[in-house]
């Protein structure tokens, strides 16, 4: 298989995608930044992880809808959603 014009087989070295997610803060900049580490650390590939809230789930406040533990228990899964997405608008300035 060839991706990027790089052969991917079990005798090449490993073909690199990072993931850009909710690590950009909300703050394109951020997120211009960590794909520019990321290709200064060798990765070969970002991937963009893009999604709305809408997408994702409903506003509900039932307890199906709340995160049970860690650094969002409590929350509602649309908040965090909504907190967490990379903007389509975002894409043409980070590719």
């Amino acid at each position: 298989m060839i991706i990027n014009k790089r052969k991917i087989s079990e005798s090449e070295k490993p073909y690199i995608i990072a993931e850009l997610s909710a690590n950009h803060g909300g703050s394109i900049v951020r997120a211009k930044n960590s794909i520019l580490k990321a290709s200064q650390c060798g990765v070969d590939a970002i991937k963009i992880q893009t999604y709305t809230p809408d997408t994702m789930t409903i506003k509900c406040d039932k307890d199906d809808f709340k995160i049970k533990e860690g650094l969002w228990a409590g929350s509602e899964l649309y908040d965090l959603y909504k907190s967490a997405y990379t903007p389509f608008e975002w894409h043409k300035e980070l590719f």
